[in-house]
Formats: structure tokens, sequence, C-alpha cells
């Protein structure tokens, strides 16, 4: 948050959109896709402040848009979607690594899906 926030903003703009984000991945996290992975929880985490106030972009989303965004996101747990994004595939596939280098890709996913990581985690 820059210098000028504060805690109620940050919770007067973020709480109502986590909320929502949280209600629609619910229904992945039983199945323990890759929704559940700490990478994409991080990337979605890193794609978030995008539609705040605060952003550091010009290219500031709103709510719906990241929603959008990420509704359609593949998030069966296969190589085709994201290996290379989120996970490495030798012989199985993993979601092991650094959460903050491929969260990093999953949010460049989610934000650019006209990319090839973007392609691929929308399955396209």
């Amino acid at each position: 948050m820059p210098d000028h926030g504060d805690t109620e903003q940050a919770e007067r703009e973020l709480v109502p959109l986590l909320s929502q984000l949280i209600a629609g991945l619910f229904p992945h996290f039983p199945a323990r896709n890759a929704a559940s992975a700490p990478a994409v929880l991080a990337g979605i985490g890193i794609a978030v402040p995008q539609t705040t106030s605060w952003a550091a972009t010009s290219a500031r989303l709103s709510s719906e848009e990241l929603v959008r965004l990420i509704e359609p996101v593949r998030f069966e747990r296969e190589a085709r979607y994201w290996a290379g994004v989120a996970a490495s595939a030798s012989g199985t596939l993993s979601f092991g690594g650094g959460a903050k280098d491929s969260g990093g890709r999953v949010a460049d996913a989610i934000l650019g899906p006209d990319t090839d990581h973007g392609r691929r985690i929308w399955g396209w």
C-alpha cells in the first residue's frame, strides 16, 4: 500500500473481492487441483492489487475484470496447463517449486491471457 493508504481502505477494497474469489475457487480446494497449489494462490495474490486504487500500473482492473480473467483458468492438475507456469513435469507433475518465482508467472498468465503462459492456463 502507498504511504497515504490505511487499513480501512484496504479492507473496503480487498475483502469483497477476496471473498468472491475464495467462494469461486472453493470447489477446487477439496479436489486438490492447481487452485490449491501455493504458487497458484500466490499468483492470484499478486494479481489482486491490480484492482486497487493504489495499483502500481496504469492498466488497473476492476474487480469484475479480474474475476473474468480467473474464472476460465483450467485448474485441473495437468501438465498441459501448468508445466512451466506453476509446476514442473519430469515424469510427474510437481507444484513443489518456489511460490515466489512461480507465483509471478501465474500472475502474468492471469493478467495476460494472450501470452504463452496465459494461453496455457486457459487451455488454448
